[in-house]
């Protein structure tokens, strides 16, 4: 398994086991009550993070996941410069550029995150920026796999993408512009009631972040540093003198 295979493992586990144990602990604690958020949206995903000791869990969790999605980023534009790629579409380095912004927006966003916030009313600008800085990462992030599955789709041959590996980010990338258009009617005409709001903001959360599995097997053959280069070439020069 290569270095970027890992990075894109964690970027999958972290924020599921994360926010999984987080939310388990808010039920057992009583803050949030016990549901399929997916389908009932009875909880916002910033809910299972505020009380201790799931706001240390929470905390820590999506702060790493974050800096796993700065990695991976830089991991994506490595792998398209290999291939001789963004030369001619210099767009590619501001997108991933973007993305990573967003990145560290959620690290802003998850780090004033805590008890200390409750009650709201008396902590209502902390809750706007942990809100806004929130709302950036998502669709920001969001915004960019869907981009960036473009991109791929004219890289196929290039990058040696496998038809079912590209209609898997396809599929993630068109589920999400559907949720982020459902999202702007919802706020737009203020279907936010009964949780329709919290739905889609779980749903998106779960898309963008098995969206960057989708690389796993994208990445098998690809090194990120040159001591991973090395010992590629080699392995496949020792094999090719055993024949």
């Amino acid at each position: 398994m290569t270095m970027p295979q890992r990075i894109a493992l964690l970027a999958v586990a972290l924020p599921f086991l994360s926010i999984g144990i987080s939310y388990g602990l808010s039920v057992a604690g009583g803050h949030v009550p016990l549901c399929i958020p997916w389908f009932e949206g009875c909880s916002t995903i910033t809910a299972t993070g505020v009380y201790y000791p799931a706001a240390y869990v929470f905390r820590a969790g999506l702060i790493s996941t974050a800096v796993i999605a700065i990695i991976w980023w830089y991991c994506v534009r490595a792998w398209l410069e290999s291939v001789g790629e963004p030369h001619p579409h210099p767009w590619i380095h501001r997108l991933v550029a973007f993305a990573i912004a967003a990145s560290i927006l959620l690290v802003a966003s998850i780090s004033v995150l805590g008890e200390h916030m409750v009650p709201s009313s008396e902590h209502r600008w902390l809750w706007r920026f942990h809100t806004i800085t929130a709302v950036l990462f998502f669709l920001t992030t969001a915004v960019c796999q869907i981009l960036m599955t473009v991109r791929m789709r004219q890289l196929q041959q290039t990058l040696n993408i496998r038809f079912r590996r590209i209609t898997s980010k396809q599929i993630l990338a068109a589920l999400q512009l559907l949720l982020i258009l459902a999202l702007v009617v919802a706020v737009s005409f203020g279907l936010d009631k009964d949780g329709v709001i919290e739905v889609i903001e779980w749903w998106l959360a779960t898309l963008s972040s098995l969206y960057f599995a989708t690389t796993y097997y994208d990445w098998q053959d690809f090194r990120l540093t040159r001591h991973e280069q090395r010992l590629a070439q080699n392995v496949s020069a020792h094999g090719e003198a055993n024949v």
